[in-house]
C-alpha cells in the first residue's frame, strides 16, 4: 500500500536497494558449479539405489513391489529433471553466444 502523503509533502525516493544474489549468498556463498556436482550425485544414487533394488527384486531377496517401483520413479523423475535443466542452460548458454556485443 503507498505511504500517505505527509504534511512536509512526498518522502524522497532513494536509490533502490542492491538486488540480492538468487540463493548463492545464502548458501554461504556456494557456487553453481559445486551445486550442480551435488546435485548430479544425488541423482547418482538414486538411479544406483533403483538398480540395486530392481537386483534384489530379481534375486528374489525382496518381494516388495511397491519399494522397487517408487525408486525406480523418482530416479526417473529426477533425471527427467535434470535433463530439462540441461536444457535450459544450454538454451540460455546459445542465446548469450548469439548476442551482439
Amino acid at each position: 500500500m503507498p505511504e500517505p502523503i505527509s504534511i512536509n509533502g512526498p518522502r524522497p525516493i532513494g536509490p533502490p536497494a542492491a538486488p540480492r544474489p538468487a540463493g548463492g549468498a545464502s548458501r554461504g556463498g556456494e557456487d553453481f558449479a559445486a551445486l550442480m556436482r551435488r546435485e548430479l550425485e544425488k541423482v547418482s544414487a538414486m538411479q544406483s539405489e533403483a538398480d540395486e533394488k530392481l537386483k534384489q527384486l530379481l534375486t528374489g531377496q525382496t518381494q516388495n513391489l511397491t519399494e522397487v517401483f517408487t525408486a525406480a520413479r523418482k530416479a526417473e523423475v529426477a533425471f527427467g529433471l535434470l535433463m530439462e535443466i540441461r536444457n535450459k542452460l544450454v538454451d540460455a548458454y546459445q542465446e548469450l553466444k548469439n548476442m551482439r556485443v
